[in-house]
């Protein structure tokens, strides 16, 4: 099943030469969940990322589905 990772901000680098702009497919086993996938991607300190899914934040073990973008960016701390 394909969906797309897009990953913004300083998570750019990351990207795969296959990359089109800030995303790229990926093939996921059906039933694979948004965290399953994070867990995935060579992406350093993943737990201070925020993920959205098709624009959306997920529930907690959502399972993706054909075609979702799950997106990935840094947390951002301010003061």
């Amino acid at each position: 099943m394909r969906v797309y990772v897009k990953l913004l901000a300083t998570y750019q680098k990351y990207l795969p030469p296959e990359a089109e702009g800030s995303t790229y497919p990926l093939e996921v086993e059906p039933g694979t969940t948004v965290e399953e996938l994070v867990a995935t991607l060579p992406i350093p300190g993943r737990d201070a990322s925020v993920v959205l899914v098709n624009g959306r934040g997920p529930q907690p073990d959502q399972t993706l589905r054909e075609d979702d973008v799950v997106c990935l960016f840094p947390a951002i701390a301010g003061g």
